[in-house]
């Protein structure tokens, strides 16, 4: 490697940035540590300034003042950025509310914002970001808001959001954001979404858009229906939305909203590649489910949480019979969380399934399946199973592992089991692959 000319050792770093919440826990500043690893390698670092541009930071009280060497770290990560967009997460801890000090040095640089990402963001952040004009952010493309409270009082007192491009952004995503019980602003800013192809939103009441939004460009859906919405369903949300284009559409369900109502499925959904069924899905039946897979004849990429569906029925529809009938004939990518209480007839027809849809090449119009996922989490509480059945199940998992991996190592087949799974459900997960 100490050979490789810088240009091909930047592209190199460059590959090896962490992703946001990467499950190997890389360090934040990634390219501060192999800049000192020797010289050939620091010269190759600074000469690539795309390198500095990825930021993940968080401040803390102790750190809120800023004479810190977090801040200073930053600061260098700015300057050995150049001219280059920016990509960053911005966490601020609740005890520091008071306190903007990391928000005001990348004030600085709000003609490179490109991909932003807020954590936490309270009053007096988005009171601060309220003092710009949307022309200050020529490049900016995402913003992501994650664990927010927008309430009447937040977004009342002054045009907080006013300052955003909403208009040129291609990527918009809230994540365990609460707009309760002020919707309104909620569909106002949707509807100015003109040009995204990325859109994550959660609702929380029965308020909708009065008109359908347009949404031509949109490739990308994740939509969730508040477990307090008892008056809303996906059906009526799907239909506030014109999007021609979707490719791909995670869905997260709860008992308040009855996902029968998507059988017979929208017509704008019949072209999906990308499907995620996740959150409780006590309302979803056999007929359901058949009804929307039938429906969705160029399916690649499946997934759902089995917790509340009828998991044999549902492996047995993806068998591939005699039949010239294949119900998702163009399957590649199959992930599936946890079902209890797994019992023989469910591993039975599991594995049953796997050996047909990794196994049968050469069927007519029926793609071979490329990879399997198998999500094992904590007992769920939340979907009441009972403890008495989680512990006499216990056993029946572990022959479900020695099962798949005996298959992975003997077929060769890409299967993967985790059973340490965190996520509980899909509906967090991006779609499109891209670094954020």
């Amino acid at each position: 490697m100490a050979s490789f000319p810088p240009e091909v050792l930047g592209e190199i770093f460059l590959a090896c940035i962490p992703a946001l919440d990467n499950k190997d826990k890389l360090p934040a500043y990634f390219p501060y540590r192999i800049s000192h690893v020797c010289r050939h390698w620091r010269t190759s670092a600074l000469a690539s300034p795309k390198l500095w541009s990825f930021l993940d930071v968080e401040q803390t009280q102790e750190n809120e003042e800023g004479n810190c060497a977090e801040l200073f770290l930053m600061e260098a990560y700015l300057e050995r950025s150049g001219k280059h967009p920016l990509t960053f997460r911005l966490r601020i801890a609740e005890e520091t509310m008071h306190y903007q000090t990391f928000l005001e040095c990348l004030e600085r640089h709000t003609a490179r914002w490109q991909d932003v990402f807020l954590v936490s963001p309270d009053h007096y952040t988005l009171e601060h970001l309220a003092q710009g004009e949307p022309s200050n952010y020529p490049m900016l493309r995402s913003l992501v808001c994650t664990y927010g409270y927008f309430d009447s009082d937040t977004i009342s007192e002054g045009p907080i959001f006013d300052p955003i491009p909403w208009g040129q952004l291609k990527r918009y995503h809230e994540h365990d954001v609460s707009w309760f019980p002020d919707c309104e602003r909620q569909w106002e800013i949707i509807s100015e979404l003109t040009a995204v192809v990325d859109l994550r939103a959660s609702f929380y009441d029965e308020s909708q858009y009065e008109t359908v939004i347009e949404m031509p460009d949109l490739r990308f859906a994740s939509l969730a229906i508040h477990k307090n919405a008892d008056e809303l369903d996906i059906e009526d949300i799907i239909n506030c939305f014109d999007f021609p284009g979707i490719q791909g559409l995670n869905l997260k369900l709860t008992n308040a909203c009855p996902a029968d109502t998507l059988s017979p499925l929208p017509n704008q959904l019949k072209g999906l590649k990308i499907l995620r069924l996740c959150g409780s899905l006590n309302s979803i039946s056999n007929g359901a489910l058949l009804g929307i897979l039938t429906e969705i004849e160029g399916l690649t990429d499946l997934a759902l949480e089995l917790r509340a569906v009828d998991a044999p029925h549902l492996f047995e529809l993806l068998t591939p019979t005699d039949s010239e009938t294949v119900l998702l004939p163009r399957l590649r990518a199959l992930r599936t969380t946890d079902f209890k209480p797994v019992v023989d007839a469910q591993l039975d027809a599991l594995l049953e399934m796997l050996h047909q849809r990794f196994g049968q090449i050469g069927r007519a119009g029926c793609a071979r399946l490329e990879r399997f996922e198998f999500l094992l989490g904590a007992r769920p509480s939340i979907y009441s199973i009972p403890l008495d059945e989680w512990e006499a199940s216990k056993n029946v998992p572990l022959t479900m592992f020695e099962k798949l991996e005996e298959l992975r190592a003997s077929e060769g087949w890409d299967i993967r089991v985790d059973t340490e799974w965190k996520g509980y459900d899909f509906w967090k997960e991006e779609m499109d692959g891209e670094f954020l």
